[in-house]
């Protein structure tokens, strides 16, 4: 350990009475007092050496330690010098003066420091009480007087005047700082061979009561001293002294203040040998203060750190031994108030404490209690947190009060080891109503970053203590000390200060151990009314969120464990989706920190959500999530979990529903995301895998649904409720590869067997056949015809025996090749029926051979009308936008003609007063013709129009002459399916198809 430097300068008074000397080396007192106060001391300089009978003088010297500390004595003057070599028991007579003392530092460019070493003294150079009276006497002159002095800059002293008379030293000076003012040092000692006595007091101009300290050492035995001092003092009259210890020592006290009066008393038995610490016995410390004030200033601010010490009882402190330290007792109270001072003196209490020791054998105790302010405690916080811990974060305008009251015990029974420690236990409690407020900002956040576009990267805090939290802490074996943390209710509001946002949370039950590792557990709550990003879109109302935490901190590696967790939201919503009532449950989540590599294992996580709705679909039901893991680095994430779902319940805009379960994994490595599912739904059962490259936007989806079949117990209407289409019967499988963007290898594979389906109040049956699409330029289309056959179509009049060939070429015509179906006897045929998928205008030729009126009466279950005959027909059909449109269809009967029965064709009303009509209506009523001609046109509207020419004969007219009528039919061909169809029972007539 170093020693206090300012001992130098008496090192240097004594040394220069035997500059004249200065070979003279062998002086045990010299090189005692240099070793030990200056480390080893060279001349450097010796200039203008003059040698008489009665007087000596030295125009110079220039000293250097190897602490490299330089000392320049001008204008040196011995009288007597020759006392020193032939009389030294007669140096009562020298009389020493210097006419300037400088003392500096040299300031190394390099940052290396002195050896810090210390030389163990051989037994001839041990330094004993004895001894040190004895030479101080012996080669103190009998007067000293240095003019000037110079400590540094800031302090300067002088005259200093040492005199001696026997046994009796007199030191006294003025010295004065420009930071303290003038002072006066005067120091009167006795120093006998059996008794020591000094006196020291330092006055100043600004302070009446100087400060003294009184050193009394009396010699019980040959080698053993008893020590008696008492120190009182105004430390604002010793301040300067501060300022020495700054130059002279490697403590920087720059901007230390110190004020208020202390009174120390001591008492030990010490050794003849003062160095030898084992030798120290019956130690006594009592200090007493009034109002003693300290300031220190506080790194990287404006600002000081200003305490105040006030005892109420002295504090005493005993100890048995000084090495071993062997303490006996520490008794005492008082009160300590630790502010924060502003250069403008504006003052922040930081901190009110009370403390008091106690010595209750055999638990004696220290007890501290009071609070902290935290607006005082801010130029603390700031740096602990902005730089140890946390650079983005910003603390301010901190306000509120930490109550808190401890007591540590001390045991000072076993004294067997050096490294004992005197504190056996400590306790901290945090009191309720502790309550600390302030401002938060999270800083370098990314532009699209949640908590900045939400404005919770600023917030306003405030944080409640509504139960006591206790802290206790004990030494360990090694040295460490062990904590443990317990109880405790913290309560905190969160308030976000651009934005409506808000959040509270609850921290309770905590359970802490800090030994070699770390260990915490409490249960969190927190709560959110609102969270709103606006350019984000999202909005989260009535968040909720609860877990059991529990942190591991061992060396490098961090684990944190969640259990029982719960998290709950009444409403999320998005620019694309929103979620309604949704609940996460999930009872533990093991997460690990090991060299930045964060990996989280949560085994099972139960997800309900009433709704969670989007544009294509509405979803309810719970989806349970296993085994997931995520790995992340700095440079990735990677992902993985299991998914289950026993009932899922879709719902598209249209209203159509399907209830399914699901099993399946999906993981992310990077950006690549890859999935695989099996969905069931009724007697449906979809198995799907799924490749996504994030960063690229490309990947592929791929299905298969094996065969299934359905039956009146099993339609597809079980599965898909609200469907126009109803699968009733027969079976189908289907297969696929999308991809995106489009790839030519997409596909589309749906094979049908014998499928019946009803479609509205139409139904068709025993469809087969297999459909094949791809993908060319991202547009669906066939690469060859696919031949389908369909045994029957009902949509009020029957279609049977379909087929055709289906295909869909490039520019997304459908088209139905080589059509042909029965048709009312009759055969429809096309070469090809089109339809543009785009909407875009096609045309196509449809032609009826054979089509019987007397099926077609049939079907229509008209009373009123009854025919024979059969018809050819020629209809252009055309598609697109204004749907199936005909214009200028042709339509003649087949030779030999036929019979038209039309009753009730005109009401009454019409036949009242027209002779002419009721001819005609008779003649319709029994009427052959020979030849039917006519065209027909079906506009958007969906009226079917017929202009008809009928050539033949009525009975109830002239059987002998032609009778020619012209007809312009109406009718509208939606009303009357509908009305065929409403007339017949649609299940009755299937199964009537089906048996068929």
């Amino acid at each position: 350990m170093r020693k206090p430097r300012i001992l130098i300068i008496v090192t240097t008074v004594l040394l220069a009475t035997f500059l004249v000397g200065s070979w003279w080396k062998k002086d045990i007192v010299v090189s005692q007092m240099i070793n030990l106060f200056a480390g080893e001391v060279v001349i450097q300089q010796l200039s203008g050496l003059k040698l008489g009978i009665k007087e000596a003088s030295i125009e110079q010297v220039r000293l250097q330690s190897n602490r490299k500390n330089n000392l320049i004595l001008n204008k040196v003057k011995i009288l007597y010098p020759f006392h020193i070599i032939f009389d030294r028991d007669n140096t009562q007579k020298i009389e020493l003066s210097i006419g300037k003392l400088t003392y500096s530092e040299i300031k190394n460019s390099t940052s290396s420091k002195p050896n810090k070493t210390e030389k163990i003294p051989s037994k001839e150079n041990t330094l004993t009480l004895s001894n040190l009276t004895q030479n101080i006497i012996s080669f103190i002159p009998g007067s000293v007087f240095v003019r000037e002095i110079e400590f540094g800059d800031d302090l300067k002293a002088g005259p200093l005047k040492i005199n001696r008379h026997n046994t009796e030293i007199h030191i006294q000076t003025p010295f004065s700082s420009i930071k303290t003012g003038n002072h006066e040092l005067s120091l009167k000692a006795n120093l006998t061979s059996s008794d020591i006595t000094t006196v020291t007091e330092i006055s100043s101009d600004l302070i009446k009561e100087p400060s003294r300290l009184e050193i009394d050492i009396s010699k019980t035995h040959q080698n053993q001293w008893k020590l008696d001092a008492s120190a009182s003092s105004n430390l604002n009259s010793i301040e300067s002294i501060l300022n020495i210890s700054e130059v002279l020592t490697e403590t920087p006290v720059d901007g230390m203040r110190a004020s208020g009066n202390i009174l120390i008393n001591a008492r030990a038995f010490i050794p003849d040998e003062i160095l030898s610490k084992a030798n120290y016995q019956d130690i006594l410390f009592k200090v007493e203060s009034d109002n003693l004030g300290l300031s220190l200033p506080i790194e990287s601010s404006n600002k000081k750190i200003q305490a105040h010490l006030s005892t109420q009882s002295p504090i005493e402190l005993k100890l048995k031994t000084l090495n071993p330290i062997q303490l006996e007792s520490v008794t005492g109270s008082g009160s300590i108030e630790v502010s924060t001072l502003k250069d403008s003196g504006s003052k922040n209490l930081l901190a009110n404490l009370r403390f008091e020791y106690s010595d209750l054998t055999p638990n004696p105790k220290f007890q501290l209690k009071g609070s902290v302010d935290l607006a005082g405690a801010e130029p603390l916080i700031k740096p602990l947190l902005t730089k140890n811990y946390f650079p983005s974060l910003e603390i301010t305008n901190p306000k509120g009060y930490l109550s808190f009251q401890s007591e540590a015990h001390l045991n000072f029974t076993e004294t067997s080891s050096i490294n004992k420690n005197w504190l056996e236990q400590i306790r901290l409690t945090i009191l309720p109503k502790s309550n600390l407020l302030f401002d938060a900002k999270i800083t370098g956040l990314k532009e699209e970053s949640p908590l900045l576009t939400s404005g919770l990267n600023h917030n306003h805090i405030q944080a409640e203590v509504k139960k006591n939290i206790h802290i206790t802490g004990s030494p360990s074996e090694s040295n460490s000390f062990n904590l443990q943390i317990h109880d405790g209710l913290i309560v905190t509001q969160l308030k976000a200060k651009n934005t409506p946002n808000s959040a509270s949370s609850k921290i309770e039950h905590i359970q802490c151990n800090i030994k070699n590792f770390t260990e915490c557990r409490f249960k969190f709550e927190a709560k959110s009314p609102v969270i709103i990003d606006m350019p984000a879109g999202v909005v989260l109302r009535k968040v909720d969120i609860s877990s059991t935490i529990h942190f591991q901190e061992d060396g490098n590696i961090q684990n944190l464990k969640l259990e029982q967790v719960k998290a709950s939201l009444g409403e999320l919503k998005a620019k694309e989706f929103k979620i309604r009532e949704a609940e996460l449950i999930a009872p533990r989540v093991n997460c690990e920190i090991l060299s930045g590599i964060k990996s989280c294992i949560i085994e099972k996580s139960s997800n309900h959500f009433s709704n969670l709705s989007s544009e294509h679909a509405t979803l309810s039901g719970t989806l349970d999530l296993n085994n997931i893991k995520v790995i992340s680095s700095r440079d990735s994430t990677q992902f993985s979990s299991d998914f289950s779902s026993n009932r899922l319940k879709v719902v598209t805009p249209e209203n159509y529903t399907l209830e399914t379960s699901l099993t399946g994994s999906l993981s992310l490595d990077g950006s690549k995301l890859e999935g695989q599912s099996q969905v069931k739904a009724g007697n449906l059962q979809l198995t799907s895998s799924l490749h996504h490259d994030i960063e690229l936007a490309v990947g592929a989806f791929q299905f298969s649904l094996p065969y299934v079949e359905f039956n009146s117990a099993a339609p597809l209407s079980k599965v898909f409720q609200g469907l126009p289409l109803d699968i009733v019967s027969g079976g189908l499988s289907a297969s696929g590869a999308i991809s995106w963007p489009r790839q030519s290898t997409d596909t589309i594979d749906i094979s049908l067997t014998n499928i019946a389906a009803i479609y509205d109040s139409s139904f068709a049956a025993g469809v087969n056949g297999n459909v094949l699409v791809e993908t060319h330029r991202g547009k669906w289309f066939t690469s060859k015809p696919q031949p389908l056959t369909i045994e029957s179509i009902n949509a009020g009049l029957p279609l049977n025996n379909l087929s055709f060939s289906l295909s869909v070429n490039k520019t997304q015509d459908l088209i139905l090749n080589d059509f042909s179906a029965e048709f009312l006897d009759g055969k429809l045929s096309s070469e090809a029926l089109y339809w543009n998928l785009d909407n875009i205008e096609r045309n196509s030729t449809l032609y009826a051979e054979h089509v019987s009126l007397e099926k077609l009466a049939q079907e229509t279950e008209s009373e009123s009308f009854k025919a024979k005959g059969r018809l050819n027909l020629t209809i252009p059909i055309t598609t697109g936008p204004q749907g199936i449109t005909v214009k200028n269809g042709h339509l003649e009967a087949v030779e030999p003609g036929g019979e038209l029965r039309y009753y009730g064709a005109f009401s009454q009303q019409m036949l009242k007063g027209n002779p002419q009509l009721k001819l005609i209506s008779n003649a319709l009523e029994d009427y052959d013709f020979r030849t039917l001609e006519g065209n027909l046109q079906y506009p958007p509207s969906g009226d079917l129009l017929l202009n008809l020419k009928l050539v033949g004969r009525s009975e109830s007219m002239d059987s002998e002459r032609d009778l020619i009528i012209n007809l312009n039919l109406e009718n509208n061909i939606p009303a009357m399916l509908r009305s065929l169809q409403a007339s017949r029972d649609l299940t009755t007539a299937l199964e009537k198809q089906l048996d068929q």
